[in-house]
């Protein structure tokens, strides 16, 4: 369960970074580099995920991970929304999570 918890919280400080990404920023900008100690958590995390879970949890994990990469250091077009565009995976991990968890 806490390794899920430290899933979750990382993925939820990457949503916040995406929600609050400037439109420009370099490797000095306080963002970034807050922002890139998130991302080592997440990743760190989710490599976790993978040691301990069965792999369709760790695909979903991943999954979400790789969208929340994309849009936290790629940032989205114009007119999406970063909620709409992380629902998806995010909702099909906790699903995933939850069936192995019983």
């Amino acid at each position: 369960m806490a390794l899920l918890e430290r899933f979750i919280e990382a993925g939820a400080k990457a949503e916040r970074s995406a929600f609050s990404r400037p439109s420009a920023w370099d490797d000095t900008d306080d963002w970034f580099l807050a922002t890139r100690d998130v991302m080592d958590r997440l990743w760190v995390a989710e490599r976790l995920i993978r040691a301990r879970f069965p792999l369709p949890v760790h695909d979903a994990a991943r999954a979400y991970c790789l969208d929340l990469n994309r849009t936290v250091w790629q940032g989205l077009p114009d007119g999406e929304s970063v909620r709409d565009y992380l629902e998806d995976n995010r909702l099909a991990f906790l699903d995933a999570a939850r069936a192995v968890m019983g």
